[in-house]
């Protein structure tokens, strides 16, 4: 019988998954990170205020509730585990033209004051992601100039599609399609996730194998008949535990 758990959707129900296929890289990660049995216990207690500062190692600066799904989680992930987090002083602008308008992004902003000062910034629809972190001043009081610090060469990457993201929604209003394109293996990904929801739920190698890649495995000498199919579900549900494992972390590099 299936133990479906309360964070997991129906592996069997395609559509349930099926807005991921728009997610970026670190909505994926949450969406394993939250499958964490560890994860779960540690944020009930973050929600009960105790413990509270664990967050950062999951490499977040706050809990998130772990059923809440892609699109509606909002994760501030911490800049030493996701690389595409930009660093910026907010100022005073100097020239309209150089000033941004938070305000006119408010209904996609998640902000968190930072223990020294600063402010942890979330820009997402749920399923695209910016973030940045403020190291001096505010950008949530009006009107303010960025002042963005990047450095190094390989290093710099990350930070710099994140500002080319961020200037480019502040420009329009609108995340950039060209920016946030589809992930190449976004359709693979999904499948790993409806595996290992599977395995969970205590279906077996063949139930998983006909509810998602043959009905062929359906039959009843499946493992002789249909050997390929064998081969690709083992691989399948040894990819789920690989990421289920920590091998999810890769999504924020």
């Amino acid at each position: 019988m299936d133990r479906q758990e309360d964070h997991a959707a129906d592996w069997r129900d395609a559509q349930a998954y099926a807005q991921l296929i728009d997610a970026d890289r670190s909505i994926f990660a949450w969406e394993w990170l939250r499958r964490d049995p560890d994860y779960r216990a540690a944020a009930r207690i973050g929600k009960d205020k105790r413990g509270v500062k664990n967050a950062d190692h999951w490499g977040l600066h706050r809990f998130e509730d772990p059923l809440r799904a892609a699109p509606d989680a909002r994760l501030l992930w911490r800049a030493e585990h996701h690389s595409l987090v930009l660093n910026a002083k907010a100022l005073a602008p100097a020239a309209p033209t150089d000033a941004i308008e938070f305000g006119r992004l408010a209904a996609l902003a998640t902000v968190e004051a930072g223990d020294a000062g600063g402010e942890h910034w979330l820009l997402s629809d749920g399923l695209r992601a910016i973030r940045f972190d403020l190291i001096d001043g505010t950008a949530s009081e009006g009107p303010v100039e960025l002042h963005y610090m990047l450095a190094g060469r390989a290093s710099a990457n990350g930070p710099l599609l994140a500002l080319r993201r961020l200037l480019a929604l502040a420009e329009t209003g609108r995340f950039s399609r060209m920016l946030h394109p589809r992930e190449p293996k976004a359709r693979r990904w999904i499948l790993t996730l409806r595996a290992y929801d599977a395995l969970a739920a205590g279906a077996t190698q063949r139930e998983i194998a006909a509810g998602l890649l043959s009905e062929d495995a359906a039959e009843a000498r499946w493992r002789v008949n249909a050997a390929s199919l064998r081969s690709q579900v083992q691989r399948l549900t040894r990819a789920a535990r690989c990421f289920a494992d920590g091998g999810y972390r890769a999504f924020l590099r």
